[in-house]
Protein backbone atom coordinates (compact mmCIF):
# COMPACT_ATOMS: atom_id res chain seq x y z
CA UNK A 1 0.00 0.00 0.00
CA UNK A 2 2.82 2.41 0.91
CA UNK A 3 4.59 1.59 -2.35
CA UNK A 4 1.39 2.32 -4.27
CA UNK A 5 0.93 5.71 -2.56
CA UNK A 6 4.58 6.59 -3.22
CA UNK A 7 4.18 5.74 -6.91
CA UNK A 8 1.07 7.91 -7.14
CA UNK A 9 2.87 10.85 -5.50
CA UNK A 10 5.86 10.52 -7.84
CA UNK A 11 3.55 10.39 -10.86
CA UNK A 12 1.62 13.46 -9.71
CA UNK A 13 4.86 15.34 -9.03
CA UNK A 14 6.18 14.49 -12.49
CA UNK A 15 2.89 15.56 -14.04
CA UNK A 16 3.00 18.80 -12.05
CA UNK A 17 6.53 19.56 -13.23
CA UNK A 18 5.53 18.87 -16.81
CA UNK A 19 2.50 21.09 -16.47
CA UNK A 20 4.71 23.95 -15.30
CA UNK A 21 6.62 24.02 -18.60
CA UNK A 22 5.24 27.08 -20.42
CA UNK A 23 3.92 26.75 -23.94
CA UNK A 24 4.91 29.62 -26.21
CA UNK A 25 3.65 30.76 -29.59
CA UNK A 26 5.64 32.68 -32.18
CA UNK A 27 4.21 35.97 -30.94
CA UNK A 28 5.08 35.00 -27.36
CA UNK A 29 8.67 34.31 -28.39
CA UNK A 30 9.01 37.65 -30.19
CA UNK A 31 7.45 39.64 -27.35
CA UNK A 32 9.63 37.90 -24.78
CA UNK A 33 12.74 38.67 -26.84
CA UNK A 34 11.80 42.34 -27.14
CA UNK A 35 11.47 42.57 -23.36
CA UNK A 36 14.50 40.50 -22.36
CA UNK A 37 17.07 40.74 -25.14
CA UNK A 38 20.38 42.32 -24.12
CA UNK A 39 20.58 44.01 -27.52
CA UNK A 40 17.26 45.80 -26.98
CA UNK A 41 18.26 46.82 -23.47
CA UNK A 42 21.54 48.24 -24.77
CA UNK A 43 19.63 50.15 -27.46
CA UNK A 44 17.37 51.68 -24.78
CA UNK A 45 20.44 52.63 -22.75
CA UNK A 46 21.89 54.31 -25.84
CA UNK A 47 18.73 56.43 -26.13
CA UNK A 48 19.01 57.41 -22.47
CA UNK A 49 22.67 58.27 -23.04
CA UNK A 50 21.62 60.48 -25.98
CA UNK A 51 19.21 62.31 -23.65
CA UNK A 52 22.13 62.93 -21.33
CA UNK A 53 24.15 64.22 -24.26
CA UNK A 54 21.44 66.79 -25.06
CA UNK A 55 21.41 67.94 -21.43
CA UNK A 56 25.21 68.13 -21.44
CA UNK A 57 25.21 70.28 -24.59
CA UNK A 58 22.47 72.52 -23.21
CA UNK A 59 24.45 72.99 -20.00
CA UNK A 60 27.30 74.65 -21.92
CA UNK A 61 25.00 77.60 -22.68
CA UNK A 62 23.75 78.08 -19.13
CA UNK A 63 25.62 80.61 -16.94
CA UNK A 64 28.05 79.07 -14.45
CA UNK A 65 28.48 80.33 -10.88
CA UNK A 66 31.43 79.28 -8.74
CA UNK A 67 32.32 80.20 -5.20
CA UNK A 68 35.67 80.02 -3.47
CA UNK A 69 37.05 80.51 0.03
CA UNK A 70 40.78 80.73 0.74
CA UNK A 71 42.72 81.01 4.01
CA UNK A 72 46.45 81.74 4.14
CA UNK A 73 48.92 81.90 7.02
CA UNK A 74 52.41 83.36 6.50
CA UNK A 75 55.04 82.32 9.05
CA UNK A 76 57.30 84.70 7.15
CA UNK A 77 55.36 87.65 5.81
CA UNK A 78 56.48 88.71 2.30
CA UNK A 79 58.29 92.05 2.13
CA UNK A 80 58.83 94.57 -0.61
CA UNK A 81 61.46 97.28 -1.01
CA UNK A 82 60.88 101.00 -1.30
CA UNK A 83 63.41 103.85 -1.48
CA UNK A 84 64.47 104.85 1.99
CA UNK A 85 63.98 108.55 1.17
CA UNK A 86 60.18 107.90 1.02
CA UNK A 87 60.20 107.68 4.82
CA UNK A 88 63.45 109.50 5.68
CA UNK A 89 64.48 112.43 3.41
CA UNK A 90 67.92 112.40 4.98
CA UNK A 91 68.55 108.81 3.98
CA UNK A 92 71.37 108.21 1.46
CA UNK A 93 70.29 108.22 -2.14
CA UNK A 94 69.85 104.73 -3.56
CA UNK A 95 69.15 103.09 -0.24
CA UNK A 96 66.03 101.00 0.38
CA UNK A 97 64.00 99.80 3.30
CA UNK A 98 61.74 96.72 3.47
CA UNK A 99 58.09 96.81 4.45
CA UNK A 100 55.71 93.90 5.05
CA UNK A 101 53.41 93.19 2.05
CA UNK A 102 50.54 92.05 4.22
CA UNK A 103 49.63 90.38 7.45
CA UNK A 104 50.35 86.94 8.77
CA UNK A 105 46.76 85.78 8.19
CA UNK A 106 44.51 86.27 5.18
CA UNK A 107 40.94 85.10 4.51
CA UNK A 108 39.18 85.66 1.17
CA UNK A 109 35.80 84.64 -0.23
CA UNK A 110 34.41 85.26 -3.69
CA UNK A 111 31.82 84.47 -6.34
CA UNK A 112 32.42 84.17 -10.09
CA UNK A 113 29.82 84.24 -12.86
CA UNK A 114 30.67 83.12 -16.42
CA UNK A 115 28.06 83.22 -19.18
CA UNK A 116 28.02 82.40 -22.86
CA UNK A 117 26.54 85.39 -24.71
CA UNK A 118 27.09 84.30 -28.30
CA UNK A 119 28.55 81.16 -29.84
CA UNK A 120 27.08 80.01 -33.14
CA UNK A 121 28.34 76.46 -32.65
CA UNK A 122 26.30 76.14 -29.43
CA UNK A 123 22.93 76.18 -31.17
CA UNK A 124 24.16 73.92 -33.96
CA UNK A 125 25.61 71.55 -31.36
CA UNK A 126 22.30 71.48 -29.50
CA UNK A 127 20.48 70.57 -32.70
CA UNK A 128 23.15 67.96 -33.50
CA UNK A 129 22.61 66.37 -30.08
CA UNK A 130 18.88 66.08 -30.83
CA UNK A 131 19.66 64.52 -34.23
CA UNK A 132 22.05 62.13 -32.51
CA UNK A 133 19.24 61.02 -30.20
CA UNK A 134 17.07 60.46 -33.27
CA UNK A 135 19.88 58.37 -34.73
CA UNK A 136 20.10 56.18 -31.61
CA UNK A 137 16.33 55.69 -31.72
CA UNK A 138 16.50 54.66 -35.37
CA UNK A 139 19.36 52.27 -34.57
CA UNK A 140 17.20 50.86 -31.78
CA UNK A 141 14.37 50.31 -34.28
CA UNK A 142 16.84 48.51 -36.54
CA UNK A 143 17.96 46.33 -33.63
CA UNK A 144 14.35 45.42 -32.84
CA UNK A 145 13.62 44.75 -36.52
CA UNK A 146 16.58 42.40 -36.89
CA UNK A 147 15.88 40.67 -33.58
CA UNK A 148 12.25 40.06 -34.53
CA UNK A 149 13.23 38.22 -37.69
CA UNK A 150 16.05 36.27 -36.05
CA UNK A 151 13.61 34.98 -33.43
CA UNK A 152 11.08 34.15 -36.13
CA UNK A 153 13.55 32.09 -38.14
CA UNK A 154 14.88 30.37 -35.02
CA UNK A 155 11.29 29.52 -34.00
CA UNK A 156 10.56 28.07 -37.45
CA UNK A 157 13.78 26.01 -37.33
CA UNK A 158 12.93 24.60 -33.91
CA UNK A 159 9.38 23.84 -35.05
CA UNK A 160 10.68 22.10 -38.18
CA UNK A 161 12.99 19.81 -36.21
CA UNK A 162 10.20 18.96 -33.77
CA UNK A 163 7.83 18.00 -36.59
CA UNK A 164 10.59 16.02 -38.30
CA UNK A 165 11.13 14.27 -34.98
CA UNK A 166 7.43 13.45 -34.82
CA UNK A 167 7.49 12.00 -38.32
CA UNK A 168 10.55 9.92 -37.50
CA UNK A 169 8.95 8.61 -34.31
CA UNK A 170 5.82 7.67 -36.29
CA UNK A 171 7.92 5.94 -38.90
CA UNK A 172 9.79 4.11 -36.15
CA UNK A 173 6.50 2.81 -34.71
CA UNK A 174 5.40 1.63 -38.15
CA UNK A 175 8.63 -0.30 -38.65
CA UNK A 176 8.38 -1.80 -35.15
CA UNK A 177 4.84 -2.99 -35.95
CA UNK A 178 5.96 -4.44 -39.27
CA UNK A 179 8.88 -6.17 -37.55
CA UNK A 180 6.54 -7.78 -35.03
CA UNK A 181 4.20 -8.95 -37.79
CA UNK A 182 7.08 -10.24 -39.91
CA UNK A 183 8.55 -12.20 -36.99
CA UNK A 184 5.18 -13.85 -36.46
CA UNK A 185 4.97 -14.66 -40.16
CA UNK A 186 8.52 -16.04 -40.05
CA UNK A 187 7.72 -18.24 -37.06
CA UNK A 188 4.66 -19.55 -38.96
CA UNK A 189 6.72 -20.15 -42.10
CA UNK A 190 5.16 -17.42 -44.22
CA UNK A 191 8.21 -15.11 -44.28
CA UNK A 192 11.96 -15.52 -44.65
CA UNK A 193 14.66 -14.69 -42.10
CA UNK A 194 16.04 -12.18 -44.61
CA UNK A 195 12.79 -10.18 -44.32
CA UNK A 196 13.21 -10.04 -40.54
CA UNK A 197 16.85 -8.96 -40.82
CA UNK A 198 16.05 -6.21 -43.31
CA UNK A 199 13.44 -4.75 -41.00
CA UNK A 200 15.79 -5.04 -38.02
CA UNK A 201 18.45 -3.12 -39.97
CA UNK A 202 15.91 -0.47 -40.95
CA UNK A 203 14.79 -0.16 -37.33
CA UNK A 204 18.38 0.25 -36.15
CA UNK A 205 19.02 3.00 -38.71
CA UNK A 206 15.85 4.79 -37.67
CA UNK A 207 16.83 4.65 -34.01
CA UNK A 208 20.23 6.14 -34.86
CA UNK A 209 18.59 8.90 -36.89
CA UNK A 210 16.18 9.52 -34.02
CA UNK A 211 19.07 10.05 -31.60
CA UNK A 212 20.77 12.46 -33.98
CA UNK A 213 17.57 14.41 -34.59
CA UNK A 214 16.87 14.57 -30.85
CA UNK A 215 20.23 16.25 -30.35
CA UNK A 216 19.45 18.61 -33.21
CA UNK A 217 16.15 19.40 -31.50
CA UNK A 218 18.06 20.46 -28.39
CA UNK A 219 20.47 22.57 -30.47
CA UNK A 220 17.69 24.47 -32.26
CA UNK A 221 15.85 25.06 -28.98
CA UNK A 222 19.03 26.40 -27.38
CA UNK A 223 19.50 28.77 -30.33
CA UNK A 224 15.92 29.98 -29.97
CA UNK A 225 16.46 30.52 -26.22
CA UNK A 226 19.58 32.55 -26.97
CA UNK A 227 17.80 34.75 -29.50
CA UNK A 228 14.92 35.28 -27.05
CA UNK A 229 17.11 35.91 -24.01
CA UNK A 230 15.46 32.90 -22.37
CA UNK A 231 17.49 31.13 -19.62
CA UNK A 232 19.24 28.09 -21.10
CA UNK A 233 18.40 25.91 -18.09
CA UNK A 234 14.65 26.59 -18.28
CA UNK A 235 12.40 24.61 -20.59
CA UNK A 236 9.43 25.55 -22.77
CA UNK A 237 7.30 23.88 -25.41
CA UNK A 238 6.45 25.28 -28.83
CA UNK A 239 2.86 25.91 -29.84
CA UNK A 240 1.61 25.71 -33.42
CA UNK A 241 2.67 23.80 -36.51
CA UNK A 242 4.22 24.67 -39.84
CA UNK A 243 1.12 23.81 -41.90
CA UNK A 244 -1.06 26.16 -39.86
CA UNK A 245 1.38 29.03 -40.28
CA UNK A 246 1.75 28.40 -44.01
CA UNK A 247 -2.02 28.50 -44.48
CA UNK A 248 -2.11 31.82 -42.62
CA UNK A 249 0.67 33.24 -44.80
CA UNK A 250 -1.07 32.10 -47.96
CA UNK A 251 -4.28 33.81 -46.86
CA UNK A 252 -2.43 37.06 -46.07
CA UNK A 253 -0.75 37.59 -49.41
CA UNK A 254 2.29 39.90 -49.41
CA UNK A 255 2.04 43.48 -50.61
CA UNK A 256 5.28 44.24 -52.42
CA UNK A 257 4.63 47.98 -52.69
CA UNK A 258 7.24 49.73 -50.56
CA UNK A 259 9.09 52.93 -49.81
CA UNK A 260 12.81 53.00 -49.11
CA UNK A 261 12.29 54.59 -45.71
CA UNK A 262 10.13 51.61 -44.70
CA UNK A 263 13.45 49.93 -44.01
CA UNK A 264 14.93 50.83 -40.61
CA UNK A 265 18.48 50.56 -41.96
CA UNK A 266 17.65 53.17 -44.62
CA UNK A 267 16.17 55.46 -41.97
CA UNK A 268 19.42 55.16 -40.03
CA UNK A 269 21.35 56.40 -43.08
CA UNK A 270 18.91 59.30 -43.54
CA UNK A 271 19.49 60.50 -39.98
CA UNK A 272 23.25 59.91 -40.37
CA UNK A 273 23.17 62.24 -43.39
CA UNK A 274 21.45 64.92 -41.30
CA UNK A 275 24.00 64.44 -38.52
CA UNK A 276 26.85 64.93 -41.02
CA UNK A 277 25.19 68.13 -42.24
CA UNK A 278 25.05 69.35 -38.62
CA UNK A 279 28.76 68.62 -38.30
CA UNK A 280 29.52 70.74 -41.38
CA UNK A 281 27.44 73.62 -40.03
CA UNK A 282 29.16 73.41 -36.65
CA UNK A 283 32.59 73.67 -38.29
CA UNK A 284 31.43 76.74 -40.24
CA UNK A 285 30.26 78.38 -37.04
CA UNK A 286 33.84 78.10 -35.79
CA UNK A 287 34.74 81.02 -38.08
CA UNK A 288 32.42 83.36 -36.15
CA UNK A 289 33.48 85.35 -33.07
CA UNK A 290 32.50 84.13 -29.61
CA UNK A 291 31.37 86.43 -26.83
CA UNK A 292 31.52 85.52 -23.15
CA UNK A 293 30.46 87.58 -20.16
CA UNK A 294 31.84 87.38 -16.64
CA UNK A 295 31.38 88.96 -13.23
CA UNK A 296 33.20 88.47 -9.95
CA UNK A 297 32.93 89.72 -6.39
CA UNK A 298 35.62 89.08 -3.78
CA UNK A 299 35.96 90.06 -0.14
CA UNK A 300 39.37 89.86 1.52
CA UNK A 301 40.27 90.02 5.18
CA UNK A 302 43.90 90.60 6.19
CA UNK A 303 44.71 90.73 9.86
CA UNK A 304 47.36 89.70 12.31
CA UNK A 305 44.51 88.21 14.33
CA UNK A 306 41.48 87.27 12.28
CA UNK A 307 39.16 87.65 15.25
CA UNK A 308 40.36 91.11 16.26
CA UNK A 309 37.61 93.47 15.14
CA UNK A 310 39.81 96.44 15.91
CA UNK A 311 41.90 95.70 12.82
CA UNK A 312 40.91 96.56 9.22
CA UNK A 313 37.71 94.87 8.08
CA UNK A 314 36.70 93.18 4.82
CA UNK A 315 38.08 94.65 1.61
CA UNK A 316 35.69 94.32 -1.36
CA UNK A 317 36.47 93.93 -5.05
CA UNK A 318 33.81 93.66 -7.79
CA UNK A 319 34.33 93.41 -11.55
CA UNK A 320 32.07 92.92 -14.57
CA UNK A 321 33.27 92.39 -18.11
CA UNK A 322 33.13 90.49 -21.38
CA UNK A 323 35.55 88.60 -23.58
CA UNK A 324 35.31 88.59 -27.36
CA UNK A 325 37.25 85.82 -29.08
CA UNK A 326 37.81 86.44 -32.79
CA UNK A 327 39.35 83.66 -34.89
CA UNK A 328 41.96 85.09 -37.23
CA UNK A 329 44.07 82.19 -38.45
CA UNK A 330 43.83 78.59 -37.21
CA UNK A 331 46.50 77.04 -39.37
CA UNK A 332 43.85 75.77 -41.84
CA UNK A 333 42.55 73.36 -39.20
CA UNK A 334 38.85 74.05 -39.85
CA UNK A 335 39.41 73.82 -43.59
CA UNK A 336 40.74 70.29 -43.15
CA UNK A 337 37.87 69.45 -40.80
CA UNK A 338 35.37 70.75 -43.36
CA UNK A 339 36.95 68.64 -46.09
CA UNK A 340 36.71 65.48 -43.98
CA UNK A 341 33.12 66.26 -42.96
CA UNK A 342 32.08 66.66 -46.61
CA UNK A 343 33.76 63.36 -47.48
CA UNK A 344 31.85 61.67 -44.64
CA UNK A 345 28.60 63.08 -45.99
CA UNK A 346 29.38 61.84 -49.51
CA UNK A 347 30.10 58.38 -48.12
CA UNK A 348 26.69 58.34 -46.42
CA UNK A 349 24.99 59.45 -49.65
CA UNK A 350 26.83 56.74 -51.53
CA UNK A 351 25.71 54.24 -48.90
CA UNK A 352 22.12 55.34 -49.43
CA UNK A 353 22.40 54.82 -53.19
CA UNK A 354 23.90 51.38 -52.67
CA UNK A 355 21.21 50.42 -50.15
CA UNK A 356 18.43 51.53 -52.52
CA UNK A 357 19.83 49.23 -55.18
CA UNK A 358 20.14 46.42 -52.65
CA UNK A 359 16.53 46.90 -51.51
CA UNK A 360 15.28 46.70 -55.08
CA UNK A 361 17.25 43.50 -55.65
CA UNK A 362 16.22 41.92 -52.34
CA UNK A 363 12.51 42.59 -52.82
CA UNK A 364 12.49 41.20 -56.36
CA UNK A 365 14.59 38.15 -55.55
CA UNK A 366 12.76 37.35 -52.31
CA UNK A 367 9.40 37.64 -54.04
CA UNK A 368 10.58 35.25 -56.76
CA UNK A 369 11.87 32.84 -54.10
CA UNK A 370 8.54 33.08 -52.28
CA UNK A 371 6.61 32.23 -55.45
CA UNK A 372 9.03 29.39 -56.16
CA UNK A 373 8.57 28.08 -52.61
CA UNK A 374 4.78 27.98 -53.12
CA UNK A 375 5.18 26.01 -56.36
CA UNK A 376 7.74 23.68 -54.78
CA UNK A 377 5.48 23.03 -51.78
CA UNK A 378 2.59 22.09 -54.06
CA UNK A 379 4.87 19.62 -55.85
CA UNK A 380 6.06 18.18 -52.53
CA UNK A 381 2.47 17.75 -51.36
CA UNK A 382 1.57 15.80 -54.51
CA UNK A 383 4.66 13.63 -54.10
CA UNK A 384 3.78 12.98 -50.46
CA UNK A 385 0.21 11.94 -51.35
CA UNK A 386 1.54 9.69 -54.09
CA UNK A 387 4.12 8.08 -51.80
CA UNK A 388 1.42 7.44 -49.17
CA UNK A 389 -0.74 5.74 -51.79
CA UNK A 390 2.17 3.61 -53.01
CA UNK A 391 3.06 2.59 -49.44
CA UNK A 392 -0.50 1.56 -48.61
CA UNK A 393 -0.66 -0.53 -51.80
CA UNK A 394 2.71 -2.21 -51.16
CA UNK A 395 1.77 -2.87 -47.51
CA UNK A 396 -1.41 -4.67 -48.57
CA UNK A 397 0.53 -6.68 -51.16
CA UNK A 398 3.19 -7.52 -48.56
CA UNK A 399 0.65 -8.83 -46.11
CA UNK A 400 -0.88 -10.91 -48.89
CA UNK A 401 2.55 -12.30 -49.74
CA UNK A 402 2.67 -10.59 -53.14
CA UNK A 403 5.46 -8.07 -52.33
CA UNK A 404 8.87 -8.56 -50.76
CA UNK A 405 10.15 -6.92 -47.59
CA UNK A 406 12.63 -5.00 -49.72
CA UNK A 407 9.76 -3.41 -51.70
CA UNK A 408 7.95 -2.61 -48.46
CA UNK A 409 11.03 -1.03 -46.85
CA UNK A 410 11.69 0.98 -50.01
CA UNK A 411 8.08 2.19 -50.15
CA UNK A 412 8.17 3.06 -46.45
CA UNK A 413 11.45 4.97 -46.89
CA UNK A 414 10.07 6.85 -49.91
CA UNK A 415 6.99 7.81 -47.92
CA UNK A 416 9.08 9.03 -45.01
CA UNK A 417 11.42 10.99 -47.30
CA UNK A 418 8.41 12.60 -49.00
CA UNK A 419 6.95 13.68 -45.65
CA UNK A 420 10.27 15.12 -44.51
CA UNK A 421 10.61 16.85 -47.86
CA UNK A 422 7.10 18.29 -47.42
CA UNK A 423 8.00 19.61 -43.96
CA UNK A 424 11.13 21.19 -45.42
CA UNK A 425 8.94 22.75 -48.11
CA UNK A 426 6.69 24.24 -45.43
CA UNK A 427 9.73 25.65 -43.65
CA UNK A 428 11.21 27.04 -46.87
CA UNK A 429 7.92 28.78 -47.66
CA UNK A 430 7.74 30.34 -44.21
CA UNK A 431 11.40 31.34 -44.33
CA UNK A 432 11.07 32.90 -47.79
CA UNK A 433 7.98 34.83 -46.66
CA UNK A 434 9.87 36.04 -43.57
CA UNK A 435 12.78 37.20 -45.74
CA UNK A 436 10.38 38.92 -48.14
CA UNK A 437 8.66 40.79 -45.30
CA UNK A 438 12.06 41.71 -43.86
CA UNK A 439 13.22 43.10 -47.19
CA UNK A 440 10.02 45.19 -47.32
CA UNK A 441 10.80 46.60 -43.88
CA UNK A 442 7.77 45.05 -42.20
Amino acid sequence: MKFFLLSVLITLAAFSLKAQVPEITLDDAINYALENSSEVRQALLDVQDADGRISETLATGIPKINGNVQYQYFPDVPNFLIPAQFTDPDAPAGSFISLPAGTRQSLSAGLELNALIFDGSFFVGLRAAEVFKDLTQKEGELTIHELRWRVKRAFYSALLVKEQLGELEGNLKNVEQLLRETRILYEEGFAELLDVRRLELTLSNLESNLNQLSRMDTITENLLKFQMGWPQDEEFSLSGDLKEKVNLDLINKPDIEYEYNDRPDYRVLQVTEELNEMNIRQIRMGYLPKLFGFASHTQNLQRRNLFDDAEIGWLKTTSVGATLSVPIFDGLEKRAQMQRARISKEKVLEGQRQLRQAIQMEVRNQYLQYQNAIKTLNDYEKQMDLSNEIYETVLIRYREGLASSFELIQAEQDMFDARIQYLNGLYELLDSRAKLDESLGK
